[in-house]
């Protein structure tokens, strides 16, 4: 046998360079999440063979949430989006805290005030678990194909339904309208639903339940907590 031909059929079985592994292993995991995803995208644009009006609900909820998961900003746009993705996530959460004691103990003279919003975001907190318990709806699926430069999705492991962000947020609302009689935590409300689903952390549905639930509770809790004196 010729020792050239022996060559280039080797060369054609085995690559010249190691990197050339490297290279196909990573084409190869980025064309099975593609795939992945194409196949999540056409199961959910499928009408769903079910009389059940929340089988159609779901559908409706899933189709209008990906118009949103294709949408692209500059960096800068974002960014903005990301800060507010990120507004009412725990660690967030207690710096407010800690903001809003240092402003009762300082100006107020009040040091045990803080255990009235203590209480609103605890039994958010509280109501979250449960029912992303009972709903038990998985997360949206990343799309690899549309570029995002900050990730929110990897930091969530639980369900979708409801929304923690978009709960805690309507329940800020109404504790500024409550205790200060300020609307700019309503103001905030849409840009935190929205930024949630954009980051692939839920479908749109599960920031209006989240909402709803948020503003019934603390409107609940608001005016009686604020009636005992501490």
């Amino acid at each position: 046998m010729n020792s050239n031909s022996f060559n280039e059929s080797d060369s054609l079985l085995y690559p010249k360079n190691i990197k050339d592994y490297g290279s196909d292993n990573s084409s190869t995991n980025t064309n099975e999440s593609e795939n992945k995803y194409m196949i999540n995208k056409i199961n959910a644009n499928l009408t769903i063979p079910s009389e059940s009006i929340l089988s159609k609900i779901d559908q409706y909820d899933k189709n209008f949430s990906q118009y949103i998961f294709d949408l692209e900003f500059n960096k800068y746009l974002e960014f903005i989006i990301f800060i507010f993705a990120r507004l009412f996530n725990p660690d967030f959460m207690i710096c407010y805290f800690i903001l809003m004691f240092a402003y009762f103990a300082i100006f107020e003279h009040n040091y045990l005030f803080i255990f009235k919003p203590l209480c609103h975001v605890l039994l958010a907190l509280i109501i979250t678990v449960i029912t992303k318990y009972i709903f038990g709806r998985k997360r949206p699926e990343i799309n690899p194909n549309v570029i995002r430069r900050h990730n929110c999705r990897s930091r969530e492991s639980n369900c979708s339904m409801p929304s923690g962000d978009s709960m805690q947020c309507a329940s800020f609302a109404v504790l500024l309208v409550c205790y200060f009689g300020n609307f700019f935590g309503f103001i905030l409300i849409p840009f935190v639903m929205f930024s949630r689903v954009f980051y692939f952390c839920h479908f749109i549905m599960d920031t209006i339940i989240g909402t709803l639930i948020g503003l019934i509770i603390s409107s609940c809790i608001a005016y009686p907590l604020k009636k005992i004196e501490i």
